[in-house]
């Protein structure tokens, strides 16, 4: 009967270490879970702070592949690749290298502190004056 009943306790300690493990396996599957869901983004966009701004560019310079833009009654500088692909108005081929101060504008983007990180932009109205 002693051996009958040790063999029982050690069925117990198996059994107690495979719900140990099997609970720290659950556990350890859970825990990413649940960080990734507190530090993702939410409401089903890219952006961390998106921004959307109308209005007309008071200067625009290209320092090597990046396009800065600044727009009136707004301090931010708005940043963006000079290849990126401006929607125009009358259908036209645009990049963001071709705008020009006096252009009014669309600008969705990424604000980040006092810079705006371009998502796209789109071109509302542009004055030309031809001889």
């Amino acid at each position: 009967m002693f051996i009958i009943a040790g063999a029982t306790d050690r069925s117990d300690e198996v059994m107690k270490t495979r719900h140990l493990l099997l609970i720290t396996g659950l556990l350890l599957s859970i825990v990413p879970l649940s960080a990734n869901g507190d530090c993702s983004r939410q409401n089903g966009t890219s952006l961390r702070n998106p921004i959307v701004i109308i209005s007309q560019i008071r200067d625009v310079s290209i320092d090597g592949d990046t396009v800065t833009i600044h727009v009136y009654r707004e301090p931010y500088d708005i940043v963006a690749a000079k290849w990126l692909r401006v929607r125009a108005f009358d259908g036209r081929l645009m990049y963001a290298e071709d705008l020009q101060a006096g252009d009014n504008v669309q600008v969705d983007g990424d604000l980040d502190h006092q810079t705006i990180y371009i998502r796209q932009v789109i071109l509302q109205m542009r004055v030309e004056h031809r001889p």
